[in-house]
């Protein structure tokens, strides 16, 4: 076929499917326009899809920054590369001191001196921080220290999230100060009840309750000041927060209005707040020593025991004026209640400690005073005096008697303190006072006490002139018995402000007491005995028992020393007639006048005794033949010349005698009783020697 052939062809094939064609691409334009739409409608739905997602994630973390901002919990999220603050909420920027997220990062993220020291130290935060990274999660207890501001402990914790589309570090924290105040005051309470029951000392248990107070009063210096009762002031014994040069000022505190908060709390029983000591009239005298120790205010809370009595203070003092509000009050309430179980403890203890010292004491003076010889009696109880006075620190203690004759009183032992002046003046004199004058004085009561700002019985008037009491002294007074009968009163003079006589110390004193009159009673028993024992019923001389003991120690005496003594020996004259014609009454009559010249004729030195019946012995130490016969000449013209109740004149015969050299006792009454046997036989009321 020729092309003119084959092009004909063509055009009608060609022309045939053009409509064929056509139809195919408006088929193809079709299902593209559908696509397109389909396409289009697609990403409309996307593309509010992904608005609706930005809006749900702006409102989520619009939510979630409410939902902290809200919080008690605090919040804060970092950036994980730089550590700065993206957000913090209102609890976070309040528990580390700052107002901003800004403020956050430059002056306490980035500055180490804001941070307290390790463990609690910027670095050891970022420690922290880097290991969050690494493991995603951390958790702890942290400690901020806020300038100016107490201390804030939270529980932590740190975790990773995404925060507008990077990662961020959380922190949390809550609050737990409270509950770590609580854990510190628990520990010194646990502290001060182990120091109690370990005897470790009051002041040990009283220093860990002042700690417990501080731990509850924000910037508060505490202390605890004990009452002297016996001194009449308050010591500091408890607290070390404040200066030395303070607690050693304000030790020894008067009870008194106007001394300090503390001595004016004791004295109103009340509670005492200067809200600032320098415009306080009470701190007039001790306002230079707290402006020196940095103090402004001061509250005194009273200790009160169990049964009401005033057992000391607790005391808060500041640095700025400050009045305690009622928590503040509440917060005290634990340490108040156990500085006062602390104090009765200790007092206590104190109590069984004086009783049992006072237990020993009187035992020591009982053993003592009842195992005295007679001869040992007065320097006994002048041991006890002494004994007893410095037991109880007193200045002067005295023991006044009763003589049987006159029924006059008279000091007769005393000791007194270095420093105070003796009654040793007043010793010698005697005081008319009846016994039955004073035991009206105590109205029953074996003792009574005597204050100097009170009114002196006039029956006691001298014992006023005489002790001068001053205004800070008191007197006890105890009587003294001797078996049924009052013989005395020991007396003890003190110095303390207030009354210092407590119901055991009345108790011991008036047991000495009774003491003191057992032995007196003792020693005039035995006194009675030994005396009985030596002498002679009937005329009072020195018995023959007694004689021969004195003959014993002259002869020994004049044995080793070379000395000599005579002996002097008579009896009386008819004397069994002088019994037979007048009765034995009138004959122990004349025996008992006899006795009477004896001793009115010898010396002190010499002695003489009833050698037995009408025979009488007279010792002269130290005399020679020669000096003993005049002696013995006197002594018969003195009976000679007496008057005695029965009508005749009495008469004697005597012997003289001398020791000589190598004598033996019965030796030389042999040659006086020779003499005598002489004087007899050269017819009576004569003097004759044996040489």
């Amino acid at each position: 076929m020729t092309a003119t052939q084959w092009f004909p062809f063509s055009d009608s094939l060609l022309a045939g499917s053009l409509p064929l064609l056509a139809a195919v691409l408006a088929a193809l334009l079709l299902w593209a326009l559908l696509r397109y739409r389909r396409l289009e409608h697609r990403l409309q739905g996307l593309s509010r899809e992904m608005g609706s997602a930005s809006r749900s994630l702006r409102n989520a973390d619009r939510d979630l920054r409410t939902l902290f901002d809200q919080s008690a919990i605090a919040v804060v999220l970092l950036d994980s590369r730089t550590n700065a603050a993206l957000y913090a909420n209102e609890t976070a920027l309040a528990a580390f001191g700052v107002r901003s997220e800004e403020q956050l990062t430059a002056e306490v993220l980035q500055k180490p001196d804001a941070w307290a020291d390790a463990p609690y130290g910027l670095m050891d935060f970022e420690e922290y921080l880097h290991r969050t990274v690494r493991s995603g999660l951390q958790k702890f207890e942290w400690r901020l220290e806020p300038q100016g501001r107490r201390p804030v402990w939270l529980d932590s914790s740190l975790s990773m999230i995404s925060y507008k589309g990077a990662q961020a570090l959380m922190f949390t924290g809550v609050n737990i100060t409270a509950r770590k105040h609580a854990e510190v005051a628990d520990r010194f309470r646990h502290q001060a009840m182990t120091s109690m029951a370990s005897d470790k000392g009051l002041h040990v248990a009283l220093d860990h309750l002042a700690n417990m107070a501080e731990s509850r009063l924000p910037g508060a210096r505490c202390g605890v000041m004990v009452h002297d009762v016996e001194a009449g002031c308050l010591r500091w014994v408890g607290g070390q927060s404040l200066p030395e040069s303070l607690r050693e000022r304000l030790d020894g505190l008067p009870v008194a209005f106007g001394a300090a908060s503390s001595g004016t709390a004791v004295f109103i029983r009340g509670r005492v707040v200067s809200r600032d000591v320098r415009a306080d009239d009470r701190w007039d005298r001790y306002r230079e020593d707290a402006a020196l120790a940095g103090v402004r205010a001061c509250w005194s809370e009273p200790v009160l025991g169990s049964g009401g009595e005033m057992l000391g203070t607790f005391d808060v003092y500041h640095d700025e004026p400050w009045t305690p509000g009622d928590d503040d009050i509440d917060a005290l309430t634990d340490p108040i209640a156990l500085a006062s179980l602390a104090i009765e403890r200790h007092r206590a203890k104190g109590q069984l400690e004086k009783m049992v010292l006072a237990e020993q004491m009187v035992r020591r003076i009982s053993t003592d005073l009842l195992t005295l010889a007679p001869e040992e009696t007065d320097e006994g109880i002048l041991r006890t005096c002494r004994g007893l006075g410095e037991f109880y620190r007193a200045d002067r203690v005295f023991l006044c008697q009763f003589e049987d004759v006159s029924q006059q009183l008279k000091i007769s032992h005393e000791w007194a303190a270095v420093g105070v002046s003796p009654l040793q003046d007043s010793t010698t004199r005697k005081f008319p006072l009846l016994p039955q004058a004073v035991a009206t004085l105590f109205e029953g009561a074996p003792s009574v006490v005597l204050a100097a700002d009170g009114e002196m019985p006039p029956a006691l008037e001298f014992l006023s002139g005489l002790l001068s009491l001053q205004a800070k002294q008191s007197l006890l007074l105890a009587m003294v018995y001797r078996g049924d009968r009052m013989s005395g009163l020991l007396g003890i003079q003190m110095t303390a402000t207030a009354n210092p006589w407590t119901p055991q110390r009345i108790n011991t004193s008036e047991l000495i007491a009774n003491l003191f009159g057992s032995a007196l009673a003792r020693n005039e028993l035995l006194h009675s005995l030994t005396y009985q024992a030596v002498h002679d019923q009937l005329t009072g001389l020195y018995n023959r028992h007694k004689l021969e003991s004195f003959m014993d120690q002259e002869v020994a005496r004049c044995t080793r020393y070379g000395s000599t003594f005579s002996l002097v020996i008579f009896d009386l004259d008819h004397f069994k007639s002088i019994n037979d014609r007048f009765g034995h009454n009138e004959g122990d009559a004349v025996l008992a006048g006899v006795s009477a010249l004896m001793k009115e004729g010898i010396r002190e030195s010499e002695i003489a005794g009833r050698w037995g019946g009408e025979e009488f012995l007279i010792i002269l130490p130290e005399t020679t033949l020669d000096c003993a016969l005049p002696v013995a000449d006197r002594l018969r013209s003195s009976i000679e010349s007496h008057r005695f109740s029965i009508p005749e004149r009495v008469t004697i015969s005597v012997g003289v005698a001398a020791f000589h050299s190598g004598d033996t006792p019965h030796e030389i009454i042999q040659r006086a009783d020779a003499a005598l046997y002489s004087a007899k036989e050269s017819g009576r009321n004569c003097v004759k020697a044996a040489f």
